[in-house]
């Protein structure tokens, strides 16, 4: 009788194992919604808005959907994890979907070492980055400005569009 314990525990033992895995296998994985923007972030996607209305403004775009590397083979994989999981704030178009820059609002947690090589990588792209401190941020016109010059003077004089006409 008591060789026949043996293997009915061993195959209840394995049964249970194999239960426990096959759970964990099958759980499905939970998640949480999270809010696109912190409230900061949500007021100054308003004022870009407001300072640009003639724009399209994307916030929290991948800067793998708007650089690519262009080097090749192994130093292409390496160039594309540098920017594969970084986002930039706010990236700002005309309605024809050129890119005009890359907004990025700094707070206490962006590092300057790291902002520059970030905003060297779409440098290298042609792509323009204007930064703005959380503490200090501008008005709306402080914001026209920032992103155009040159133009911000000729626009209020002339009431022309900084834009390209749809």
């Amino acid at each position: 009788m008591q060789n026949h314990i043996a293997p009915v525990v061993f195959v209840a033992l394995l049964a249970g194992i194999v239960a426990v895995i096959a759970s964990k296998l099958a759980a499905k994985p939970r998640y949480r919604a999270v809010p696109l923007l912190t409230g900061n972030e949500k007021e100054f996607f308003e004022r870009l808005r407001r300072a640009l209305p003639e724009a399209l403004i994307f916030p929290q775009v991948a800067m793998s959907a708007i650089i690519q590397p262009i080097s090749s083979g192994k130093q292409r994989t390496i160039d594309f994890r540098r920017i594969s999981q970084k986002r930039v704030d706010y990236a700002v178009y005309d309605r024809h979907l050129t890119l005009i820059a890359v907004v990025e609002l700094d707070d206490r947690t962006h590092d300057a070492t790291r902002d520059a090589v970030r905003d060297a990588y779409l440098a290298s792209a042609g792509i323009r980055t204007i930064r703005f401190q959380s503490k200090t941020k501008p008005d709306v016109n402080g914001i026209r400005s920032a992103l155009f010059p040159s133009q911000t003077q000729l626009q209020s004089t002339e009431g022309t569009s900084l834009f390209s006409p749809v």
